[in-house]
């Protein structure tokens, strides 16, 4: 995701509508999450994140975990050492995903050498918390070590080597991670190119991608498998070209299992009925949907409010039963928009309105619906 902050800076100031200055954080609090919530009008018999979703059968998390020791951002290591971070995290979410930790570079930084002390305490934590582990940054367009980058023209050796880290990492996490983003990003940042010209592009040509997906069936047969892309509900072009991607790997026979939308929101909400013509076409190919990066960068706290509430209710009829966000506190806040506080709490862990408008879509979309899990989740639920 961090490869496309400066196109998301593009984006930004491509929209039109206005932002209002945000009027600053909460000042720190000694309350824990819940008196928290309960004083910020949380308290009127409504569940957390985490119950709601329940009643709906439907996987809400946090994606952006750091669980490394080490740092090469500046910011915090290991966020799951804060006792609050923990709190909330176990509270609000049955589902979580690493930030960096499984990006190639960062679990095998040398040749045959994998650290997956962070990877390890990731899957440890969401055991412990009844929560669902997800792979997220197996392919990336950043984050590929020299050793790996050397191999480019040799394309044996760069497959060779594609197999040995993915048969590592995968079988390591068997059973702990049932469903990885196998090819983040793909495509050019703003489409009509097709595909980046990735290492992994250079090395093996367009075939990479359903390349990597062989190969990831055959570490884990089991698993279900997902291409992760960004920006697409903004741009025609490269939804279409994202549909073209991933209907010819489904017309190969290639084990794909679903699409990962990253939304990552600036300032306003996708066009209405973009998430739903997207959900549609992928189901017709007998494909799940998720969203997988939900973040909004704005300035003012009751719009941003009202983006979230929009795009997890469409999302909801829509059909999509996973929904993660880039993270949840603004105390780990990455953007693109300097001033922007993207996520749904503030970095004292207060809920802010966002938080309210995500739980209030998951409250009516289960009053709409009733209470009954969809089979697809029911499993999960009862794990």
């Amino acid at each position: 995701m961090r490869r496309s902050a400066a196109a998301l800076v593009a984006v930004s100031l491509g929209l039109t509508m206005s932002a209002i200055a945000f009027q600053g954080a909460s000042a720190a609090t000694t309350q824990s999450p819940t008196e928290a919530l309960t004083s910020a009008g949380g308290g009127d018999g409504i569940g957390t994140l985490r119950e709601e979703a329940a009643k709906a059968g439907i996987l809400i998390g946090s994606g952006a975990i750091k669980a490394m020791t080490t740092t090469t951002d500046g910011r915090p290591p290991n966020y799951l050492s804060d006792p609050q971070f923990r709190n909330v995290l176990a509270e609000q979410f049955n589902s979580l995903s690493p930030e960096n930790d499984l990006k190639w570079m960062f679990v095998q930084p040398k040749e045959g050498v994998f650290d997956f002390e962070g990877l390890d305490r990731l899957v440890a934590f969401a055991k412990a918390n009844d929560m669902e582990a997800k792979g997220h940054g197996l392919i990336s367009a950043c984050c590929n070590p020299d050793y790996l980058v050397a191999k480019i023209d040799d394309p044996v050796a760069f497959r060779a080597a594609m197999v040995k880290h993915f048969n590592k990492v995968m079988k390591r996490y068997k059973g702990k991670m049932d469903r990885w983003d196998v090819v983040s990003e793909p495509l050019t940042t703003f489409g009509g190119q097709g595909l980046q010209q990735t290492d992994f592009y250079k090395a093996l040509g367009p075939g990479y991608v359903a390349e990597a997906f062989r190969i990831a069936h055959s570490a884990d047969p089991k698993a279900s498998l997902y291409l992760n892309e960004n920006l697409v509900e903004y741009y025609p072009e490269k939804r279409q070209e994202l549909y073209d991607l991933v209907s010819g790997l489904v017309a190969d026979g290639v084990p794909i299992d679903g699409v990962a939308l990253q939304m990552h929101e600036t300032l306003q909400a996708p066009p209405p009925g973009v998430i739903t013509e997207m959900v549609n076409f992928f189901h017709a190919l007998g494909l799940e949907v998720s969203i997988a990066e939900l973040d909004v960068h704005t300035f003012d706290p009751l719009s941003q409010a009202q983006i979230y509430g929009a795009v997890v209710s469409e999302a909801l009829n829509a059909g999509i039963t996973d929904i993660s966000f880039w993270g949840f506190t603004d105390k780990h806040l990455y953007t693109w928009l300097p001033g922007a506080k993207p996520l749904i709490f503030d970095e004292y862990y207060n809920p802010k309105p966002a938080y309210f408008a995500v739980r209030d879509a998951l409250r009516n979309f289960v009053q709409k619906r009733g209470s009954s899990p969809p089979a697809a989740r029911q499993a999960v639920l009862q794990q």
